[in-house]
């Protein structure tokens, strides 16, 4: 009996041992596997995808594609290119992963994703500085401009200032430096005047990602709604670089040591606590991917924006509990994190993909390692293994978008390096899914080349040393020449870490549907996908179904605030007798809140106040081809009706909300920027930037059989303007920023309605 035990203990043993065979060299080694989740294993030398795929890697330039055990295919890895860093370390696979990646030169070619790549490799890019530069003129960064949308409403400043204020940190340039700075003052002096709401502290408009996957915001959503939009994107960003500026040397532009004299008006700090305060949300542990809505009560948007949160921790915009918060807390499927949690269901078109996943999982994983979170670190550092294998299977023979994730996992993560002014500040962490010493050779930093060994697990430095002499674990930016580092880590601390998975991804559900019969009274149906995409193609892309509605329960929100949770399909407003801004919002297991209804705005009628447009000047255009149209719209141009003056007696003070009614398709008069501008001036005083997008023919959404997309109208963006009892002397005044940003010859607005709704002051009683 004790025979037959001890025979089936051995046979356990072997069976157990059998799933960490690595056979390189023809040699057996039992080893532990670097991760094993429900959709692959990853080993020392091989990628198992659980799809009957397994990615082999049996040279140190060699990797065989199997299938069923069949050798199909196999991806050689060059030599590494000429002047980057080499990297050798006991696990084959991330060997060869980072020789492959290092045998291909970065591409010079500027798109979404180059900003945030140059951010976590400066130092191996030669091309970045062009690929930046190419998107300058005149001192400022060229807008995109997408078929649906334009700068402001696609705000790429705050990307490109972050990626090119940490490449001016690493290189030292002076020149570049000041270039950078210069750049900054520019854009933000424009989009302080646009693109800032001031009420809430944050910038407006999306990062050029969002913009692009047209897919992903709710129909109702016109340009303005979307210009309108707070997004953790753009504003992470420029708290990132903002942060970046200011701690840099200002003699290093020969400013002199007064830092004011270059110093912004607008300061990380500031911008940090209105992240704080508008968009990070306490009982979920994370910020929210956008706020949206009536701009004075937007609401927070329950699903988080991946990439901004992950530059967040990486730039120090989150730090400490606030980091850590986010890390655990965010919900990241086995498969590996994805741009947005819960996934924004496709409200229609398709949505592309201007972020690499590869950049996404990277800039994840080194933020997993920036809060020391060993459980989120290590499974991190699996899933982009299998991202990479599954990049792999599909496009091995064609070179990545981004061509930076195992360098920045090296220099960003295992070294920890983080760039100052001073020199390089060395945080290293290594997971203890990958022990085994580490050799980094040939790694440029301004005038040094450093050839770097790392041994250990952990994130606790037992010894650093710099050519053999112990040091604190910094390396000074005026060092000159070849030196040697070495580290060596302490081991695995008492904490495990902490992460939240998932078995498979989510979608947050379909806006519900909204018809309002009177004034107050509104009858809800749930959201439907609009045609042609359907509940199939859905879970194909998305890897998940839309949620049920369940029992059709919806929050309802009135100024931005949660006032109840209904199971029924009928609403009835509540007599209000001031402004009131009113929004459902689908809920689904208790969990999951999706994108709200279109707000619905709701003024007593005594208290909307309409303008005509002929009443200011006089009306007619050319531009339109119905001559009784035409009638009803004031044409404004830098020739014609620059400057249009009015007065509006409000009859108590307060803050009261102001837009423009205007025809949107002009795409015939404003081809080349699709956008016109006009600054309103309440008593003498600016009180903000009017945006009239224009449409064309591609992007117009609406217009029945036989009507003209030229003669659609739209909203412009809301202005939040205080005013004083009694009258009140407004003013519309032909504004015009830089050419890169507005064609002056196209900024032409028709327009033939102002609407002034109060927000917070009531009609004066009569006695």
């Amino acid at each position: 009996m004790n025979r037959l035990v001890d025979i089936l203990a051995f046979i356990a043993l072997c069976a157990t041992g059998l799933l960490g065979v690595s056979c390189r060299g023809g040699v057996a080694r039992i080893v532990d596997p670097i991760a094993h989740e429900a959709p692959y294993d990853i080993w020392p030398d091989s990628i198992d995808l659980h799809n009957g795929v397994i990615l082999r890697v049996t040279s140190d330039s060699v990797m065989q594609v199997r299938v069923g055990g069949n050798v199909l295919d196999s991806v050689t890895a060059p030599a590494v290119a000429e002047g980057r860093m080499t990297f050798s370390s006991t696990f084959p696979l991330l060997d060869f992963l980072y020789r492959l990646e290092a045998s291909a030169s970065p591409s010079g070619r500027y798109s979404a994703q180059t900003p945030y790549e140059i951010y976590l490799n400066p130092l191996q890019n030669d091309s970045a500085r062009q690929a930046l530069e190419s998107r300058l003129r005149n001192g400022l960064v060229i807008p995109y401009d997408t078929r649906s949308y334009g700068w402001p409403v696609i705000n790429s400043n705050a990307e490109w200032l972050l990626g090119a204020s940490e490449l001016a940190v690493a290189e030292g340039d002076s020149r570049w430096l000041r270039s950078v700075r210069q750049t900054a003052r520019s854009v933000l002096d424009t989009d302080l005047r646009v693109s800032y709401d001031p009420g809430c502290g944050l910038f407006t408009g999306v990062p050029h990602y969002v913009a692009t996957a047209s897919g992903i915001l709710p129909p109702w959503m016109e340009p303005a709604d979307v210009g309108q939009l707070v997004t953790l994107g753009v504003n992470s960003a420029y708290c990132g670089a903002l942060r970046i500026l200011e701690n840099t040397d200002p003699t290093l532009d020969g400013s002199g040591a007064d830092k004011s004299r270059w110093r912004l008006s607008l300061t990380s700090d500031s911008l940090l606590r209105a992240l704080k305060k508008e968009m990070w949300l306490p009982n979920r542990g994370f910020f929210s991917a956008m706020n949206y809505g009536v701009p004075p009560c937007r609401i927070s948007l329950q699903a988080t924006d991946n990439l901004a949160l992950s530059f967040a921790v990486l730039t120090g915009t989150a730090a400490g509990a606030m980091a850590d918060a986010i890390v655990r807390k965010t919900p990241v499927p086995y498969s590996g994190v994805r741009m947005f949690q819960p996934q924004l269901p496709p409200a229609g078109g398709t949505v592309r993909k201007e972020i690499s996943p590869m950049l996404l999982q990277t800039a994840w994983t080194i933020a997993c390692a920036r809060t020391g979170n060993e459980a989120a670190y290590a499974s991190a550092v699996g899933s982009l293994l299998a991202a990479e294998g599954e990049r792999l299977t599909g496009d091995r023979h064609r070179l990545p978008s981004f061509r930076s994730a195992f360098t920045a996992l090296i220099t960003r993560g295992l070294l920890g390096i983080r760039f100052t002014a001073d020199g390089i500040a060395f945080a290293p962490y290594v997971p203890e899914n990958l022990p085994g010493e580490k050799s980094v050779g040939n790694l440029r930093y301004r005038d040094a080349i450093l050839d770097v060994t790392i041994t250990g697990t952990g994130k606790v430095v037992s010894t650093f040393t710099i050519d053999g002499h112990p040091s604190e674990p910094f390396l000074p930016a005026d060092l000159r020449g070849r030196h040697r580092i070495g580290i060596t880590l302490a081991g695995a601390t008492s904490d495990p870490g902490f992460v939240t998975r998932l078995e498979e991804p989510q979608l947050l559900p379909l806006p519900p549907r909204v018809t309002w019969n009177a004034d107050r009274q509104a009858t809800l149906s749930p959201g439907t996908l609009p045609a042609p995409v359907s509940e199939a193609s859905v879970a194909e892309s998305f890897g998940a179904p839309v949620p049920a509605d369940g029992d059709d329960c919806y929050l309802v929100y009135l100024n931005g605030i949660l006032e109840e949770e209904i199971f029924r399909a009928d609403y009835s407003l509540y007599d209000a007798r001031s402004f009131t801004a009113v929004q459902f919002c689908p809920l689904v297991d208790s969990q999951f809140q999706g994108f709200s209804t279109r707000p619905y705005v709701w003024v007593p009628p005594a208290a909307r106040h309409i303008i005509y447009a002929p009443l200011l000047a006089r009306s007619g255009t050319k531009v339109l081809e119905d001559r009784k149209l035409a009638e009803r719209f004031v044409e404004s141009t830098r020739f014609k009706n620059r400057s249009l003056r009015f007065g509006f007696d409000a009859p108590s003070a307060g803050r009261y909300l102001i837009d423009i009614h205007y025809a949107s398709g002009l795409g015939i008069v404003n081809a080349q920027r699709r956008v016109a501008l006009r600054r309103l001036r309440a008593d003498g005083k600016d009180a903000g930037v009017f945006v009239f997008n224009q449409l064309t023919p591609a992007t117009a959404r609406g217009a029945g059989e036989g009507d003209s997309w030229q003669e659609m109208t739209s909203w412009t963006n809301a202005l939040t303007v205080p005013l004083r009892e009694g009258r009140n002397e407004l003013e519309l005044r032909y504004y015009q920023p830089s050419p890169v940003y507005a064609d002056p010859l196209s900024n032409t607005v028709l327009f033939d309605i102002i609407r002034i709704l109060p927000l917070d002051a009531a009609e004066k009683k009569t006695p």
